[in-house]
């Protein structure tokens, strides 16, 4: 009995950064050209800097950005996107993204 070769499972990468909000509370963060796509399920998490806001992503990804939001204006978040490469894509990469 053959067996037949196990299709290969696609690598998990993450890439993160620093991004502030502009005047009205959001920020669009853009990763890497090289990052290309990554597969659902997709993984974020945002932290704020400052203690009295909370970042939420208010846009997924989406041609390589997405967009956050705070409650207040001009506020640093560190950011965190998770996900898995398609399987043709096979080099772990872990990189920090633009601000």
């Amino acid at each position: 009995m053959a067996r037949s070769p196990k299709p290969p499972v696609p690598d998990l990468v993450a890439y993160h950064g620093e991004v502030w909000t502009d005047g009205r509370g959001y920020a669009t963060v853009r990763l890497p050209a090289e990052a290309g796509p990554l597969e659902s399920p997709l993984e974020y998490d945002l932290r704020d800097l400052e203690p009295s806001s909370s970042a939420r992503v208010t846009a997924e990804l989406e041609d390589g950005s997405f967009t956050i939001a705070t409650a207040e204006p001009h506020v640093k978040v560190a950011w965190r996107i998770s996900g898995r490469q398609p399987a043709g894509r096979s080099r772990e990469q872990q990189r920090e993204g633009p601000t």
